[in-house]
């Protein structure tokens, strides 16, 4: 399936998702993540904050700084650029409408990517927004886990055409599986 149709048919999917099966599938996925070998010996963890029915990320988020371990958020910057900056409890809401943390950007490596998508295929190719943010991101921190969290209702069976530009993620837990 093409990329727009992809994205299309998932946005609706997602759009319908009852608030009781957003929180009961999160939940799963929470339990499955926090078994991951990669997020439990990581030191530094990208996560994000929800937004428009995604996997909800605020107890994946305030587990990673209970632990001690060094919770990083994106922050879109221009049409091609995100970062990283250390959250430190302070956020603003970006153009787009969610949430994002304020302060400066966070230099250094991060171990594991928890990585959003409106889409995903069973062989981890990821559709995003169309802006290409992940798959810069990817690119510059090589060496980091990318672990994708999405609701079963997220998955194209038939698979999502790619670019070369695209970049597939190490693992894919949703609230049924974990795929490697």
């Amino acid at each position: 399936m093409n990329k727009k149709d992809a994205r299309n048919l998932i946005k609706e999917r997602r759009m319908n998702l009852s608030m009781e099966y957003i929180e009961s599938a999160s939940d799963k996925i929470l339990e499955k993540l926090l078994e991951n070998e990669d997020f439990k010996n990581a030191k530094v963890i990208m996560s994000y904050m929800d937004f428009k029915n995604e996997v909800k990320t605020d107890k994946i988020n305030e587990y990673i700084k209970k632990t001690g371990k060094t919770l990083v958020l994106p922050k879109v910057i221009s049409k091609e650029k995100m970062i990283a900056i250390e959250d430190k409890n302070k956020y603003i809401v970006s153009p787009f409408g969610n949430s994002e943390p304020d302060g400066e950007e966070y230099i250094g490596e991060i171990d594991v990517i928890i990585t959003p998508g409106v889409a995903f295929d069973r062989d981890k190719n990821r559709v995003g927004f169309g802006r290409g943010y992940y798959d810069r991101f990817f690119a510059i921190h090589k060496n980091a886990k990318k672990i994708a969290i999405a609701f079963e209702k997220q998955i194209i069976e038939e698979g999502i055409e790619t670019t070369e530009y695209d970049m597939k993620v190490d693992v894919l837990i949703t609230e049924d599986n974990i795929i490697y």
